[in-house]
């Protein structure tokens, strides 16, 4: 799978060092000296730096080649590196001949130390052959996602023309009888030039953290979502995975948040018309509940409402049920939707919804009596059943 970002307006590509490095050492002798657990950095493109000085001029995710041209030491090794850590690119390949004879001890000290992935290349292979090759194999992975993305989106919109989306999954070693599920994302930024930027961490860091779990996931866009097509993924992975994900993107503003509807887990392509509709509607419920992410699974009784296709039904419900109330908190700016909701959620137990609003007991008892005459209802069981009922359609609308 591949990560698309924007550097300077510049649109690139990122797939793995694992990936583009495939066959590197049979065609070119390179040779991984450290970093191993990195593999699955992510490279949206191939430089070539001779000068330490060079490295903070990186906009992340290169991979470097040096041949130590310039340098009549080993003295700049380990602060070259650092530098490349330090401006997040991801690996170092050095070219062993006339210029750098032998990698020095303190520098693959250095490079294990931080997992930095450090290779070496023969003199006797070109790096002009080694870079076109890379650069070929990113561009042929963009083309790919692209089409992989569409087939995708047409399994998602058009499930029943399966000629259209088979055999481009197919041939990209998805399995269409395999387990699926949809993780739809929100993002939310304080200006529009902060949400590239935000999109950009967002999806780089998503990309790489599942790649430690499979390859076998596809991120688009989709409208203002990003949605995250994942075969064979545990809920418990991906929980984790959104955990990793809200630890590496360290939001310093409170403003900068991620929000995640995620459908249940099902078997076959077909699948992902009900879930993507799940996943969607479930990222709903937590922006307007200021949640994280939920889960389908955890959801209860919204998940008979989700299924409910025809939504006409349900608004018709709630404004039966509710509607008068809304329409006299709007006219005369009292707050007994709050109330009654407030009053559900404890029980019915005015004692509760007066100590949790710091009010008096006769405040809340006479708005609970203004609520009855309002809705003519005595709010017995049986009511209380539909007006929460109605509360869950209002949250899920």
């Amino acid at each position: 799978m591949v990560y698309y970002s924007k550097k300077g307006g510049i649109k690139t590509l990122a797939i793995t060092l694992s990936y583009v490095c495939k066959y590197a050492r049979e065609n070119y002798g390179m040779n991984l000296i450290c970093g191993e657990s990195n593999m699955n950095n992510l490279v949206n493109w191939v430089h070539m730096l001779e000068d330490p000085e060079t490295a903070k001029f990186l906009h992340g995710q290169e991979l470097i080649f040096s041949t130590g041209i310039g340098h009549d030491s080993t003295g700049w090794f380990v602060d070259f590196a650092k530098g490349l850590v330090e401006n997040q690119a991801s690996g170092w390949v050095l070219n062993i001949g006339p210029y750098i004879k032998s990698v020095p001890e303190e520098l693959i000290s250095y490079c294990r130390e931080v997992q930095f992935p450090l290779f070496t290349i023969p003199w006797k292979s070109r790096i002009v052959d080694i870079t076109n090759d890379f650069c070929h194999r990113i561009i042929r992975s963009e083309e790919n996602e692209l089409t992989v993305a569409g087939a995708f989106r047409n399994a998602i919109f058009f499930p029943e023309k399966i000629y259209d989306y088979r055999s481009v999954l197919e041939r990209k070693e998805f399995d269409l009888d395999a387990e699926f599920c949809i993780v739809a994302l929100s993002l939310q930024v304080s200006s529009n030039v902060k949400f590239l930027d935000f999109d950009n961490t967002v999806r780089l860091h998503f990309t790489k953290i599942l790649y430690s779990y499979s390859d076998r996931f596809n991120i688009f866009r989709q409208d203002k979502y990003l949605i995250v097509v994942l075969q064979n993924y545990s809920q418990n992975a991906v929980e984790s995975a959104l955990d990793r994900l809200n630890e590496v993107c360290n939001y310093r503003e409170q403003n900068y948040r991620i929000r995640a509807g995620i459908s249940s887990s099902d078997f076959g392509i077909k699948s992902l018309a009900r879930n993507y509709k799940r996943a969607i509607a479930i990222l709903h419920l937590a922006e307007k509940q200021d949640k994280p992410r939920i889960f389908y699974r955890n959801i209860g009784l919204y998940q008979l409402l989700i299924e409910v296709e025809d939504t006409e039904t349900l608004k018709t419900f709630y404004k039966d049920t509710l509607g008068q109330l809304e329409a006299y908190d709007e006219k005369y700016k009292t707050d007994y939707l709050f109330t009654l909701k407030c009053y559900l959620d404890n029980n019915t137990s005015v004692q509760e919804v007066a100590k949790e609003n710091y009010v008096h007991r006769n405040t809340i008892n006479y708005k609970i009596k203004k609520i009855k005459e309002i809705l003519q209802c005595d709010i017995n069981y049986q009511d209380g059943l539909k007006l929460l009922l109605a509360f869950h359609i209002k949250e899920l609308l």
